[in-house]
This record gives C-alpha cells, sequence and structure tokens, in this order.
C-alpha cells in the first residue's frame, strides 16, 4: 500500500461540486500483449533489481546477519559506514554473519577461524562478494545482480531526495504473500477506493520513466487534506453534511515509481508538500518482509506520526487481502488491471538469481 490515509465522505451524499475525469474505455487487458505478463504472476524468487534490504534500527552491532530470499547476506557496519557482502564461508558454507567476528578487512569465521577477506573476490581463495549499499535516510538498499541494465534510476533518484525528504522508518512486517504484491499495489487504482475508502481517484495512467523505471501518475479527490487535525476534518465533513454538497477540494497528486519488482517510490500530495513514501519488500521463506519509509520536508516533520499511523492502517487492510488471495486462481483482467499487468511486464524484464 502506498497511500496515506483517506478522508471518508459524509453518509450523506449529494452532488460533488466538481468530479473526476472518468477512466479512458480501453480494451480488456487480457485481450492486449500485457496478458502475457499474468502468466509470470508474483513470486518469492529473489531478482536482479534493487531492494530494501534493511533500516538502519536492524543493524544491532557491527556484523548483522541478513537474508533476502534464500540469499545469506551480512552487513558491516563500521561508523557511519554500511556495507553488505555475502554470508557464506566459501571453506565449509559457515554463516559468516552468525558469530563471526570483524577484524580490519576480514571476517574470522567461527566454524574453523579463518580469515575471510571481505569484498576483494579477485585471486582470492578465502573471499566473499560485496554489494553495493545506497542509504536514504534510516533505509538501506542494494541491488544483487550485476547487470547496470537493473539500475533503473534509483541512485539518482535517491540523490535528488535524500537532501529535502529524508527517510524515516515507518514499519517492518513479515506477511503471508510473495514480495511483489506488496508493490503491486501502487498500481491497482481501484484497490485505493474499494479497500482504503479514497473517495475518488482519476487518471493513474502508466509510462516507462527515464531510466527504465515504471511510473503510474494519477489523483486522488478529497474533501480535505487527511493531515490535518481530527476537529478540522470533522468541520468540512459536516458542512457537506449542511449544504448537502461534497466538495473534492483536497486534490493531491499521486506519482509512483517502480524501480525495481521489490522497491516503489511514491510522492504524493499537493505542490509544494509532497510527501514521499517508499514501499518495499524482500521475499522470505513464508512470504515476505515488507518495508515502509515515509520522507517529508522540512517543516512539516509533525506530520510524520500521522502518516506513519496511515501506513500501518493500510498495511493492515491489504494484508487481510494478500493473505488470502488464491494464486492458483485464473485471474479475468479487465481495463481497470492495465496498470497492473504494466507493472507485472515491468518485473518480468528483470533476471532471477540461482
Amino acid at each position: 500500500m502506498t497511500t496515506p490515509p483517506a478522508t471518508t465522505p459524509p453518509a450523506r451524499t449529494a452532488t460533488a461540486a466538481t468530479t473526476s475525469p472518468a477512466r479512458t474505455a480501453t480494451a480488456p487487458a487480457n485481450e492486449t500483449p500485457l496478458a502475457a505478463a499474468a502468466a509470470g504472476s508474483a513470486s518469492s524468487a529473489v531478482h536482479t533489481g534493487w531492494h530494501l534490504f534493511a533500516f538502519l534500527s536492524e543493524l544491532t552491532g557491527n556484523l548483522t546477519p541478513l537474508a533476502i530470499g534464500p540469499r545469506r547476506l551480512m552487513a558491516v557496519r563500521q561508523h557511519d559506514e554500511v556495507r553488505l557482502f555475502d554470508a557464506n564461508c566459501p571453506h565449509r558454507g559457515a554463516h559468516l554473519g552468525i558469530g563471526g567476528t570483524v577484524d580490519g578487512d576480514c571476517v574470522i569465521c567461527p566454524f574453523h577461524g579463518k580469515r575471510i577477506t571481505l569484498g576483494d573476490t579477485t585471486g582470492r581463495r578465502w573471499a566473499v562478494r560485496e554489494h553495493p549499499v545506497l542509504r536514504w535516510g534510516q533505509a538501506l538498499f542494494t541491488r544483487l545482480g550485476q547487470d547496470d541494465a537493473d539500475d533503473r534510476g534509483l541512485p539518482a533518484a535517491l540523490a535528488a531526495f535524500d537532501a529535502t525528504h529524508p527517510l524515516v522508518a515507518a514499519l517492518t512486517r513479515d506477511i503471508a504473500a510473495p514480495a511483489e504484491l506488496i508493490v503491486e499495489n501502487a498500481f491497482d487504482g481501484d484497490h485505493f477506493t474499494a479497500l482504503h475508502k479514497v473517495p475518488k481517484v482519476g487518471g493513474m495512467q502508466t509510462r516507462p520513466g527515464e531510466a527504465g523505471e515504471l511510473v503510474i501518475e494519477g489523483e486522488f479527490f478529497m474533501q480535505t487534506s487527511p493531515w490535518q487535525d481530527d476537529r478540522a476534518k470533522e468541520a468540512v465533513r459536516w458542512e457537506a453534511v449542511r449544504t448537502g454538497v461534497v466538495r473534492w477540494d483536497y486534490r493531491p497528486r499521486f506519482l509512483a515509481r517502480a524501480f525495481s519488482p521489490g522497491v516503489v517510490v511514491t510522492e504524493f500530495g499537493p505542490p509544494g508538500r509532497t510527501h514521499v513514501i517508499v514501499t518495499a519488500a524482500v521475499p522470505t521463506a513464508t512470504g515476505c518482509t515488507a518495508r515502509v519509509a515515509i520522507g517529508v520536508s522540512a517543516g512539516h516533520e509533525a506530520e510524520l506520526p500521522m502518516l506513519i499511523a496511515g501506513s500501518h492502517k493500510a498495511i493492515g487492510e491489504d494484508i487481510s487481502i494478500w493473505e488470502n488471495l488464491d494464486l492458483t486462481a485464473e485471474p479475468h483482467y479487465d481495463a481497470g488491471d492495465r496498470p497492473v499487468l504494466a507493472f507485472k511486464a515491468f518485473c518480468a524484464g528483470f533476471g532471477r538469481l540461482a
């Protein structure tokens, strides 16, 4: 889920002063080439793109065991620097992140005491590969594949946002569902109204981004900002009841960019007051671990508690769907599913790690 809390319209609904744009009619998605992407439904395989693998608060010492699906990893934290490495000892397969000891540019294996070099695998018998790490506020990202085509522009986006919207960890939650379903939600416009009770959603058209990311953009139609206090929101609601007219005066822009099957960055809000919400998931043996991080610009820090609470509420609503989906059922897509199918096609463009 990538949307903040919705403003529910009053029970007494009258003709709105303005209406949302109608969805453009298109042929059913299952009659287009995008339908082929549906066959590659979300799975727990590890893709070669970017992953939000941890928050800084999850690194409990200078050596922390981690995993992305079956890929065993370890984070080495020294002062302000975080590095990520494969965790299997090349000698006998011990987990270097569990019981290992960092010693300079090596980790001492807890099983046989061998010194395993960190990162420099060239011509070395006892060494483990290093993976790139991007840090955005409290969030840590990595890419496990070696193909630069899987970059898709996340480093540039991070550089643009890090100074203005530093990320704060909002939630980490284990979910019994494939990781790609969590990011797919950003491309499912109908679920915002049906499940999260956003009054109206307009636009929600997808397009390829400049760096190969997948973009979806639309507009939410709401009575007022969900970040106002309850008294202000209640005043707007009762004004609609009194006049018999529901006005959609708050129209935040929704702009989401998927940089991989597991990471989507959403800009939400009117001009000059945009919040950034990062929704991500990594596969696990039982489904996935989802993480949400939120960035606000200077002067809007007071809105963070409500944004974080909204993320917990929305994920709770989503989980009731995700964990009860029959992923073996044959889907019957319609025109409203075209953005979802575009996301599935985007995911199919990434490699899978053995």
